[in-house]
């Protein structure tokens, strides 16, 4: 096992990596339903978050998107068609596991580098989560799909 740090953009970019990969073959997206519109400054911004652990490390990776974009990725996850409406808990359900299964792909591709890691649960929050002092902080703008969404991957910074 390795006891060099990872670096928070290779965590990043993994993690756009495997989301685009899970987003070309396995999400169903209904081609005839209209893409979902990013958040206007101020609208809820549903986002679920996953911590990573390792015997080094602690840090959570996220994803962020609108209302509209959350049920559009819930719905393409559940195989469903047309703009019929998902209910909350299966929005809060359907978006955990899409991180979840994310996470697990990142936890995988990363053990290589870290056999320490394992996987916390799945964190499902309606708003901003805030980044206080002493935080390092990643984040991409990215389609899921036809889904406006942003990845996060956050960590206490590193003392060294």
């Amino acid at each position: 096992m390795s006891t060099t740090t990872i670096e928070i953009q290779d965590w990043l970019d993994c993690l756009s990596y495997v989301t685009n990969d899970y987003a070309a073959h396995h999400l169903r997206f209904d081609a005839s339903a209209p893409a979902p519109t990013a958040s206007a400054p101020g609208e809820p911004r549903p986002a679920v978050y996953v911590a990573i652990l390792g015997s080094k490390i602690s840090m959570h990776l996220g994803i962020v998107t609108s209302v509209q974009g959350a049920q559009a990725l819930t719905r393409a996850f559940l195989g469903l068609r047309g703009q019929e409406s998902v209910d909350e808990g299966d929005v809060v359900d359907g978006m955990s596991e899409i991180l979840n299964i994310l996470a697990g792909k990142v936890k995988s591709r990363m053990s290589a580098r870290d056999g320490s890691l394992r996987l916390g649960l799945p964190m499902y929050v309606s708003g901003a989560v805030g980044h206080g002092d002493g935080i390092e902080r990643a984040v991409v703008d990215v389609a899921v799909g036809p889904v406006p969404c942003q990845l996060h991957v956050f960590r206490q910074n590193r003392q060294e």
